[in-house]
């Protein structure tokens, strides 16, 4: 097998990097702006992952079983994990919620509005996405940016979409939330719940979900040279979509 070479990748994760997004959250303020963009990308991730489970580990009645399990262990743990992970707090019984709920529970804390994702998700709920995206007054970076997430779900190959789950969303994470802590000015204390979901992201991302995402996508290409190809062309488009989100959001702190 031949195994993919993502060094092509490396001068664009380094620039993301580097994004000036990282320094600007330093007040409770631009905090707010941030999470308020943000919050329909940690809403989107579970959009795409959820189409890569129905995609790869489908389900139904009556069960057929799936040959790798290597594969439906891991689909199915990163689901868990995200839609019900340890719920923050000190108490003594331990409770499990989604970690868009901890997000939705950060901005509350800090005073951020969640009434646009509220009626966003009421929405789509209701009349479905597309209707969603263009009768809801969204952030221009976040519509942008759920509009390329949802363009790939709809049109994209299992490999490409895996390829953006991978590369553009599990792989660079940990990076950009370790940025966020390191340089945040905000004390632990003043953001508690924040803190807890980038740290927790961090930590399943980085030493595990990351690592388990490159072997699914081995697995997917299967050294194919055209399909490796289609994995990295879809990659950098998810990194640099990513830029540009970073690039709105902090013009809209500007």
């Amino acid at each position: 097998m031949t195994f993919m070479n993502l060094d092509s990748l490396t001068p664009l994760k380094e620039k993301l990097a580097n994004h000036r997004i990282f320094e600007r959250i330093n007040s409770i303020q631009e905090l707010k702006v941030f999470m308020e963009h943000h919050i329909f990308a940690v809403w989107d991730f579970m959009s795409l992952l959820k189409k890569l489970q129905k995609d790869l580990v489908p389900s139904g009645s009556p069960w057929v079983p799936n040959p790798n399990g290597n594969l439906v262990r891991f689909i199915n743990e990163i689901v868990m994990e995200e839609e019900s992970d340890q719920a923050y707090g000190n108490g003594a019984e331990i409770s499990y919620t989604s970690h868009y709920q901890i997000y939705l529970d950060a901005m509350t804390e800090v005073g951020a509005s969640t009434e646009t994702i509220s009626r966003f998700v009421e929405m789509v709920k209701s009349e479905g996405i597309n209707s969603a995206m263009q009768k809801i007054n969204l952030p221009d970076p976040s519509r942008l940016f759920m509009s390329h997430t949802f363009k790939l779900i709809n049109e994209g190959k299992s490999h490409e979409i895996a390829a953006s789950f991978a590369i553009g969303r599990e792989s660079i994470v940990p990076l950009m939330f370790k940025r966020i802590l390191d340089q945040s000015k905000l004390e632990d204390d003043q953001v508690p719940v924040f803190r807890y979901y980038l740290v927790r992201h961090a930590e399943l991302d980085g030493d595990h979900h990351g690592p388990m995402a490159h072997k699914l996508l081995e697995n997917m290409s299967a050294g194919d040279p055209k399909i490796q190809q289609e994995i990295i062309e879809q990659a950098t488009k998810s990194i640099e979509q990513r830029i540009f989100f970073w690039d709105g959001v902090l013009d809209a702190l500007s």
